[in-house]
């Protein structure tokens, strides 16, 4: 029976490997064509490919792949943090945070939204991803201060928000679903600070 899954899954024929997607594969052959398509990627210097399909394929099921592929990994890191200039100004480290957000690594781009709040505290857009990151993060409590606190210098984050997809999963969910209340409430009674 097993065998018969098997000739089934070769004989289907199969879309190259997306660098995109997060799950582990699910079969020695797919973990084989991420790891040969990661390393077209790495003599090619698309590194930032690479890295993404070395990733997955260390998380495979054939340990000597795995241990290659992450081998390899290594080296794309170390090259693309090598050629990377460090962030300096506010600005660089809100773009790398953001940056880091879209991969979803999150505490990495806590850190350097961070920094860009020491170097700008004012900034309502740091402070808006900073609540994106807390939140996707799991930290809703320290998200909801994060956007209080851009509510407080820019009132139009909130609408913003409420349109974001990247929030779609967070407002409903206590501080923020009340940060967003607020603004409605403030529109309904014609208050100023609220936003239709």
């Amino acid at each position: 029976m097993k065998k018969q899954a098997t000739r089934s899954t070769r004989a289907t024929p199969r879309k190259k490997p997306e660098p995109d997607g997060a799950e582990a594969p699910r079969s020695r052959l797919e973990q084989s064509e991420w790891f040969a398509q990661a390393i077209t990627e790495f003599r090619e210097g698309r590194l930032s490919q690479a890295r993404d399909l070395f990733e997955k394929a260390a998380a495979g099921p054939v340990k000597e792949m795995a241990h290659a592929a992450r081998t390899h990994l290594l080296v794309c890191e170390r090259r693309l943090n090598r050629d990377a200039p460090a962030p300096a100004s506010a600005e660089d480290h809100y773009n790398l945070g953001v940056a880091l957000i879209n991969r979803r690594d999150l505490e990495r781009a806590e850190r350097h939204l961070r920094e860009a709040l020491k170097l700008e505290p004012a900034s309502d857009h740091i402070l808006y991803a900073l609540a994106l990151a807390q939140g996707l993060r799991g930290d809703i409590y320290g998200a909801g201060e994060s956007l209080k606190r851009a509510i407080e210098l820019e009132p139009r984050v909130r609408s913003q928000a409420r349109a974001d997809p990247d929030f779609a999963s967070l407002i409903h969910l206590p501080p923020l679903a009340g940060l967003l209340r607020i603004d409605k409430e403030r529109a309904a009674a014609g208050r100023p600070g609220g936003t239709p």
